[in-house]
């Protein structure tokens, strides 16, 4: 029994063809900058949850160092699928410096902050 519309010789074909068929109609190399400058994104917020995670050692909000070290992960998950798709794509990921967000802020972590933090993280 065929479960599939296409022929074996239309799927062989399709395969040989790769990612890139006559259908796709975008330029590979505009989307795969894109894709990279998404990816240093995610690198970058992969980076910054990891620091938050570091610094919220706090009594005031006990469950919050799961909570940055979650939204890393999630962060390493899509930075992950990007990379795949630059790959199938043909394209180079990217990991010069060059490529990460380049306004970064220092932040500060003291008690004063931690209060003015949403009422959710904070445990009362």
């Amino acid at each position: 029994m065929k479960t599939s519309r296409y022929s074996d010789e239309e799927l062989r074909h399709a395969i040989a063809q790769g990612p890139i068929t006559a259908a796709y109609l975008a330029d590979p190399h505009a989307v795969t900058q894109e894709l990279n400058r998404l990816r240093a994104t995610e690198l970058a917020s992969f980076l910054q949850y990891q620091q938050h995670a570091y610094m919220a050692v706090s009594l005031l909000a006990p469950g919050l160092k799961q909570v940055f070290q979650a939204q890393a992960a999630l962060a390493m998950q899509h930075a992950d699928v990007l990379g795949e798709r630059i790959q199938q794509l043909g394209g180079c990921r990217s990991f010069s410096r060059g490529r990460l967000p380049s306004k970064r802020r220092r932040s500060t972590y003291s008690l004063s902050t931690a209060r003015r933090w949403p009422r959710w993280w904070r445990r009362t």
